[in-house]
């Protein structure tokens, strides 16, 4: 429905009545739901007025499930794990990218390297999952990758000869290519 009716945050949405009629469900359901939007904080209601959008773009919502995911004692082990799928399937991604894209994105990351704004192996990872262009899918591998380095990793870094490696896989016609740099990168 947001996006369909292109709302944004600060828009007004529907009344219980109209969302009752629109879903074809009970008003006492749309009231529960809409309650719940209102603890999680992604909706306010204004007494008189209606009820409206919040920008839930700084949302802490992954961060609260994150620090109730990772309670447990396997948490390093299963972040480490879920990062590594989230980094395979943003190769995946990358690699599959037309060949002008894969360029820009090349020539971005060697700017920055350059620049000595890209110093570890993990810079160079959130470039490849931003590059995936999924909003969500980047959060949740930022929150891990956090955790991940908060609990002493070593961190690896960025060098000429990985530069050199990663652009001459990044063009290889093997896709499964850039993975195996990576991988032959951690595993150094």
């Amino acid at each position: 429905m947001i996006r369909e009716d292109r709302l944004t945050a600060g828009n007004r949405i529907p009344s219980e009545r109209e969302l009752s009629e629109r879903f074809g469900v009970a008003r006492s359901s749309v009231r529960e739901a809409l309650r719940a939007l209102e603890l999680l904080g992604l909706i306010e209601t204004r007494r008189g007025e209606g009820t409206f959008l919040r920008d839930f773009r700084d949302h802490h919502l992954i961060d609260l499930l994150g620090m109730f995911i990772l309670q447990e004692s396997r948490a390093v082990s299963d972040v480490a794990e879920v990062k590594a799928w989230l980094e395979e399937d943003a190769i995946r991604r990358v690699s599959a990218l037309p060949e002008v894209d894969k360029l820009h994105l090349y020539e971005h990351v060697l700017n920055q390297y350059r620049q000595s704004e890209l110093t570890l192996l993990t810079h160079l990872k959130r470039e490849l999952v931003e590059a995936g262009g999924n909003q969500l899918y980047t959060r949740i591998w930022l929150i891990l990758n956090d955790f991940y380095h908060a609990e002493d990793k070593m961190q690896v870094p960025l060098t000429d000869e990985i530069m050199e490696r990663f652009h001459e896989h990044l063009f290889s016609e093997d896709t499964e290519q850039p993975l195996k740099l990576i991988k032959n990168i951690d595993n150094d």
